[in-house]
């Protein structure tokens, strides 16, 4: 079954060409293409059938794609975001990361690695350019200051032994597949752990997860 895609930016020369260097292999359709983050959404309320991921780009006029991000996010929570962009810079990094994303990739990107993304976010990675990476490291250890306050709940609920336990692992770099080889339990049940982390802490993504865990 192929990986059902929307793409949404004010670029139809840019959405156009994303949408046909996709449509060059057999694993990908284009469910959707907006030139806006209402136009998108519109979409969306519109139709049952939600594509798995929206490819997003950030500076469109009116609701810019971290906006739009946060609102898909907040009805169509199953619906993975990756924000495409020439940008870099810090402030959308993290505002991407609060809204929802699920992955940072500059538009240049070659399609064997947008692939490769596409199935890392479904599995629950947080797929980053090596640019986005490096800056995003960066800002971790540098201490970059974020409001506390929307990265932390009152009503957080306590984590588990066995959740904390796979929270650091995840801090320290292993994947679902690692984490399940070294508390010697499936990768399912670390899928489920990770799915409570969530939950409990009011984070939508791993990096917002690592966000919170350097905070904390």
């Amino acid at each position: 079954m192929k990986l059902q895609i929307g793409i949404v930016d004010d670029n139809d020369h840019i959405s156009q060409q994303i949408a046909e260097n996709l449509l060059l292999t057999d694993e990908v359709d284009i469910a959707f293409m907006a030139s806006s983050g209402r136009e998108a959404l519109q979409w969306l309320n519109k139709h049952k059938n939600h594509p798995q991921l929206i490819l997003m780009d950030i500076e469109m006029p009116g609701m810019n794609g971290i906006e739009t991000t946060f609102r898909i996010k907040s009805e169509y929570e199953d619906v993975k975001i990756i924000m495409l962009t020439v940008f870099d810079n810090e402030a959308n990094i993290f505002n991407a990361i609060k809204a929802g994303a699920s992955g940072y990739l500059l538009k240049d990107e070659k399609l064997p690695v947008m692939l490769a993304a596409f199935t890392e976010v479904l599995e629950g990675g947080a797929p980053m350019s090596p640019a986005i990476a490096m800056k995003t490291m960066q800002m971790l250890i540098g201490g970059y200051k974020t409001d506390k306050q929307l990265l932390y709940n009152e009503n957080q609920e306590e984590l588990s032994r066995r959740e904390l336990e796979i929270l650091e692992l995840m801090a320290t770099g292993n994947n679902s597949a690692a984490i399940a080889g070294k508390l010697f339990i499936s990768p399912s049940t670390v899928k489920k752990h990770i799915e409570n982390i969530y939950r409990k802490l009011h984070v939508n993504s791993r990096v917002e997860l690592l966000l919170w865990y350097q905070q904390s």
